[in-house]
Order: C-alpha cells, then sequence, then structure tokens
C-alpha cells in the first residue's frame, strides 16, 4: 500500500522519516476468542440489580454495528442510594481485534459498590444488550493513596510501577499469532524493532473510586477484555489511577515492547497507557499527567524515541488508515488522534501537550533505525541526536547476541533532519550491514547520550535469519532445518511466516527443493501455471512423478490451501505409496480417500493427528506444519523403505 498524497506530504514536512517497507501484510492477527453478546436491553432502557445479581461491579454494552456514531447508551449507577452522573457510552471498537460476530462494543463502566445501573439507550441503536461484569477475588494486598503495601519496580528514580501480581493471578491467554511487525514472544507477542510511539487513553468509569477499589477494577476491565470481547488479556500496558499511582497491566515484561490492545492498527509498535477515569468533563489531576510524563518519558527514552517529534508507522487498518498504510503518528498521542474515538475524553486530551513537553525533559538522546533484512546480513540506517549537545555526534554501539560487533558514529548526511532539529544539523546520520548466519539470535543497536544514558533504538530477535520464529514453539526445529538446507528463504527476507496456510503452489516447490529440483521431461500441463513460471518445474514434476494430477484435468489451483489430507497424500505418493501395518487411529479418515496416506503418515512417525483419534484431514496445513512434516520425513528411515532418500535427506540420517 503506497502513501496517500496527503500523508506522504506529512511525511515530507515532518522531515527524515525513514519509510520502511520490507514486507507486505499478512495474516492481521490471531482471532479473538469467542464473545459474549449478554442480555437485550429494551428500548425504554433496564434496571440492572446489582445487589440481587450478586457480585457485579459494573456493565459493559454491545449493539449491532455500525450503529449511530456518539453515544449509544448511558449507564447511571445508584450508590449509597442515590443515582449518580449518568456515564456516557460510545463504541470502544478501536482498541483491540474486532468481534468477529460484528457487534460493537463499549467500554466496561465499573463502579465499585454501585447496587443498581440504570440503562438509557440512545435512539438508532440496533439490538442493545449489556453483559455484566463480575466483582472476581484477586490477590489480597493492602492498598493506599500513595501506594504503600504494594510491591512495585523502580526503573529509574522517581518512578514506582505496581507489579502486576499485585492486582490479578489470572495470566493471560497464549496468542498463535501477531499483528503484522510484531512477532510472537512467550505467551503474547512484542514489536520485532521496539516502541516507537505511545497512545493515552481513559477507561470510562467514575473518578471518586477509592484506592482500596483500584485493583478490583482493573479485574474487571481484564474480565472485560478476556471474557466479554475475547481478547488474550487487558489491553493496556499501563493503567493511571486518580492518585498518580502507575500499574502494571497487561502481561510481559516491564521494560519490553509488549503489543497491546488498545488502539486497533497501531498496537504493534506502541505502548498504550489508561487513566482510570472519565475525563470528558473532568479535568486530570496534576498527579496524573505527572505520572503519564514520567512514565512515558522513562519508556518512550528507553527507545530513542522523541515524546516532541512524530514517527511514520505501518498501520494495521482502522478509521483512517487502510492495512497495510504507511501514517505519520504522534510519538505522544491521545486515543481519538488515530480512531474516530471522544477518548481520552476531551479534558484530558488537551493535556497532551504538556505531557509531551515533560516528558521529553526525560529523553536525553533519541533518533530512528530502519532495519532491511537479508539473508546474511541485516542494514540498519538511521539517525540519532543528543539533545543536550545536538552538533555532537552520537555513537551507535551494535551488539550481536550479548558480544560487541561494531561501534559507529552517526555524523552521515541526513538530508532534511535540519527541518524537524534546526540545532541540530543534518551530519547525524548511520548507515550499516550486520552480519547474520543462522545462529544468530539477537542485534542490539544503542546509542549513549553525553550524560551517560543510554537509549536502544533497535532490539531484534532472530531465529534461522527469521525475526517471527520463536525457538521454543513446536515448528522452529523444523524451520531450521529447512533454512540450513536452503529449502527455504522464506516468504520475503526476514519473514517466514509460520501460521500463514501453505498453498499449492508452495507445496509444490517445498518438494521438489527436497528432491533437489529435478528437471521434467515436459512443462505442466495446467492452464493455470504457465511454462514461465518461476515454479512450474516443481509442478511439472510432481505431475510427471505422479504425485499430483491437479485439481482436474487442467487446472492445478496454485494459489489454493493445501488441506492436511491432501499434504498426507502428496508426501505418500512422494515417497512411493507404501503399505501401512495397520490402520490409523484416526476416526475422521476411516473411510476417507486420505485414510491410507494418514496411516502411513502416522506409522512413520511425521503425524500424531490433531488430537489422539483425529488427523482434521479439511484443515488447511500452515507453513509451520509443514516445515515440521518435512522434518519429521526426514529424520524417518522407515520412510524411505520404497524409494531412495534424496541427498539432503541421506545426509541428515547419517547424521542422526
Amino acid at each position: 500500500m503506497t502513501l496517500s498524497r496527503r500523508r506522504l506530504l506529512q511525511a515530507t514536512a515532518l522531515g527524515p522519516l525513514a519509510v520502511w517497507l520490507p514486507r507486505i501484510p499478512g495474516a492481521a492477527g490471531a482471532e479473538p476468542n469467542p464473545t459474549q453478546p449478554g442480555t437485550a436491553v429494551p428500548p425504554t432502557g433496564t434496571v440492572v440489580d446489582a445487589g440481587a445479581r450478586g457480585g457485579i461491579l459494573g456493565i459493559g454494552l454491545n449493539w449491532d454495528g455500525p450503529g449511530p456514531g456518539g453515544v449509544v447508551a448511558t449507564v447511571s449507577p445508584k450508590v449509597d442510594g442515590m443515582w449518580r452522573t449518568a456515564i456516557e457510552v460510545e463504541s470502544d471498537y478501536g482498541h483491540g481485534p474486532p468481534d468477529p460476530t460484528g457487534r460493537i462494543h463499549g467500554p466496561a463502566v465499573l463502579v465499585p459498590g454501585a447496587t443498581e445501573f440504570r440503562i438509557t439507550p440512545r435512539r438508532g441503536v440496533d439490538n442493545l444488550r449489556h453483559v455484566e461484569i463480575p466483582d472476581t477475588p484477586g490477590p489480597l494486598r493492602p492498598a493506599s493513596a500513595d501506594g504503600g503495601g504494594l510491591t512495585t519496580v523502580e526503573p529509574i528514580s522517581g518512578l514506582a510501577i505496581i507489579e502486576r501480581s499485585n492486582w490479578t493471578d489470572r495470566g493471560r491467554r497464549a496468542t498463535v499469532d501477531c499483528w503484522l511487525g510484531s512477532s510472537v514472544d512467550g505467551l503474547g507477542c512484542r514489536a520485532d524493532v521496539g516502541i516507537r510511539h505511545a497512545v493515552v487513553h481513559h477507561t470510562v468509569n467514575i473518578n471518586t473510586y477509592g484506592p482500596e477499589d483500584v485493583a478490583r477494577m482493573l479485574r474487571g476491565i481484564q474480565s472485560y477484555h478476556m471474557d466479554t470481547r475475547g481478547w488474550d488479556d487487558i489491553g493496556y500496558n499501563f493503567v493511571i489511577d486518580r492518585f498518580g499511582r502507575i500499574w502494571h497491566a497487561r502481561a510481559g515484561t516491564i521494560e519490553g515492547s509488549v503489543s497491546g490492545a488498545h488502539t486497533a492498527g497501531l498496537n504493534t509498535e506502541s505502548v498504550g497507557v489508561a487513566v482510570l477515569g472519565t475525563f470528558a468533563h473532568h479535568d486530570p489531576n496534576q498527579q496524573i499527567l505527572d505520572a503519564i510524563s514520567t512514565l512515558l518519558g522513562w519508556k518512550l527514552g528507553r527507545y530513542g524515541v522523541d515524546p516532541l517529534g512524530a514517527t511514520l508507522v505501518r498501520s494495521a487498518g482502522g478509521d483512517y488508515a487502510e492495512p497495510g498504510e504507511m501514517i505519520v503518528v504522534n510519538n505522544i498521542s491521545g486515543h481519538r488522534e488515530n480512531q474516530r474515538t471522544s477518548c481520552p475524553g476531551s479534558r484530558l486530551f488537551s493535556r497532551v501537550p504538556d505531557v509531551r513537553s515533560a516528558a521529553a525533559e526525560l529523553v536525553p538522546v533519541y533518533g530512528h533505525l530502519v532495519p532491511a533484512y537479508g539473508p546474511d546480513a541485516v542494514g540498519i540506517a538511521g539517525w540519532t541526536i543528543d539533545r543536550f549537545t545536538p552538533t555532537r555526534p552520537v555513537t551507535l554501539e551494535v551488539v550481536i547476541d550479548q558480544v560487541p560487533s561494531a561501534t559507529i558514529v552517526a555524523d552521515a548526511p541526513r538530508p532534511g533532519l535540519s527541518d524537524q532539529y534546526p540545532d541540530a544539523g543534518d551530519l547525524h546520520g548511520f548507515d550499516h550491514s550486520v552480519p547474520i548466519d543462522l545462529d544468530t539470535r539477537s542485534i542490539v543497536a544503542t546509542v549513549t547520550a553525553g550524560d551517560g544514558r543510554t537509549a536502544m533504538l533497535l532490539d531484534l530477535r532472530l531465529f534461522a535469519t527469521f525475526i517471527d520464529v520463536e525457538p521454543t514453539r513446536y515448528f522452529a526445529e523444523g524451520v531450521y532445518w529447512l533454512r540450513a538446507n536452503e529449502l527455504t528463504l522464506g516468504t520475503q527476507p526476514g519473514l517466514f511466516e509460520p501460521v500463514d496456510e501453505v498453498t499449492r503452489i508452495q507445496m509444490a516447490a517445498f518438494l521438489w527443493r527436497l528432491f533437489d529440483r529435478p528437471q521434467p521431461a515436459a512443462p505442466p500441463p495446467f492452464i493455470d501455471v504457465p511454462a514461465d513460471h518461476e515454479l512450474a518445474p516443481a509442478v511439472a514434476w510432481l505431475f510427471e512423478t505422479g504425485i499430483t494430477n491437479g485439481t482436474s484435468a487442467d487446472t492445478y489451483s496454485p494459489d489454493a490451501p493445501v488441506t492436511r489430507g491432501q499434504m498426507a497424500a502428496f508426501i505418500w505418493r512422494m515417497c512411493g505409496k507404501a503399505t501401512p501395518t495397520r490402520p490409523s487411529p484416526f476416526k475422521d479418515v476411516a473411510s476417507s480417500v486420505f485414510s491410507t496416506a494418514a496411516a502411513w503418515l502416522f506409522e512413520t512417525g511425521i503425524t500424531n493427528g490433531t488430537s489422539a483419534d483425529t488427523y482434521s484431514p479439511d484443515a488447511p496445513v500452515t507453513r509451520g506444519q509443514m516445515a515440521t512434516f518435512l522434518h519429521r520425513l526426514a529424520v524417518s528411515p522407515q520412510a524411505w523403505t520404497t524409494v531412495e532418500p534424496p541427498p539432503v535427506v541421506a545426509a541428515t540420517l547419517a547424521s542422526a
């Protein structure tokens, strides 16, 4: 996706913000878990008796999309026998993964101590429903307005962050796939290159909660995000309460580049900070503003991000950008700058410029680095400036696998940089190639300010030269074997895309390369694989050897996904159609055309099925699964009793 003219002009006006276009968007990320629609709300409204229902902390609303813009309903809580100010509810869809049913959700309206909630719909909203958010028990910690009694970490002097264990003992769900620009890291996702910008939110709750209520409210938001919205955890990375206390929210390291679910389309390289409360008509106090500024000054400073600047990032889609579009975002923005929403409320949003200025005082050195991936090197190019001595060139230290690799002086011309930083000039650029091999695991690029403080412009993880393969995933060994034997270079430099589906043309390429690229006698007979296609020899070889007859007499359907049943048939035929000694344990292929192939795959140890008695023959094969199947095939001597193994397999068997 190219830059629109408007955004291209914005980027030019902002100076040398590098455009990185190394990849095409693939899977948008893991689908959310099933959502809960809740109970219908009559057009005249309803009252939910929290006391009678027992243990209700708040209410969440959802409705048929797209619905009216702006406020769709109000929720009025009754506390101590009195109806309190109504809380306006609008769409909250601009945070994380959308509801797969198409319904639109509002935020979690949480009111500790409320005995009733009165829901009043506005006109134009269809099929409004409410969900009751439970007041779930959690860790018992004493709480005070100054954070006393809570365990904290202090990454820098004056910044105390309350640990997640103080408010929840619930773990996050494992994420299967990540948004473009981030990769699986443990149970979640981390930005491939680090944090690029921050987004400020409010949570749309009452503002009169006590210090002892905050942990309950965080659990309520977590419950709503996970159990009603179907997300993998609470969406915000950090939450700040009205007492100025900073709570570690989303699971993951406090220091790391943990991807959140707070700004749809821009979750990958951002940190999301939410203030607990509603700030449409209520001013944030100085404690809140100081907490946001200190937190973001430290967090952005850690990654060399200028709080007063702007950055060009790739959007995964949203109100103001198409998937894959490059857009300019302020390095500290209010949510409404990136989505059609009133978040973080007009009063808090009006103070975002003050937050930027205060945060900037904590950032001594900043810059921007753009990686370019290759099979044997990662290029790093960008710029960096010391805020205190802006004309002095900054030194960049590159460390590979915790071993110093290079020291680079950032003094190369960077045309246009002085437009954004007039006091610095243009001589602050760098361009360097970092050599990598199959066993390179990390590249860190750090800059140091004149006062000794440092920032990471790059914190990159690799496995087998790919940035999207975590070494602990089940397919990692197979991917490494494929890459080591030059059976794949990935889908494009730096990417293997293990959760993408394997197409029939990719399957042909894998098997053809496995057999050392034999040349067929004739081109393929399929009209959808022309003779000049780069993989025409692979498809022709599959047809010539009887591994495939195509999807019809004259079509191969190269872009169609390969199912697990088809994959079994391909590999079984390729290995000589050996007869298994017993049927497979899989009930879902017992009478299928794939029964013999599946039984042979099970007998040779290439597959264990998707459960003890299922094979799932109609499920698509992912690239990670394909790597695993082929590696198991290569280390299974019993798979090669009918045909001679190709050289790469013979070498693998010999070294086993």
